[in-house]
């Protein structure tokens, strides 16, 4: 349960990271996101996703 908790800080610590660094690439990002069909976008997550198990897979050896 703690390493879910670590986890779950290391991600909002990446994504505050994102937002103090560059606001303004992410709101270009966002924009340029809006134009992706839904199916271009469920696909990205499902990639993200393998790679973060792959991830988690390899460190848990």
């Amino acid at each position: 349960m703690i390493d879910f908790f670590v986890a779950l800080g290391l991600v909002f610590i990446f994504e505050g990271m994102i937002l103090f660094i560059s606001p303004k690439r992410l709101k270009q990002l966002l924009k340029m996101i809006n134009d992706f069909s839904e199916k271009k976008i469920r696909l990205i997550g499902l990639f993200s996703i393998t790679i973060g198990l792959i991830v988690i897979s390899i460190i848990r050896l």
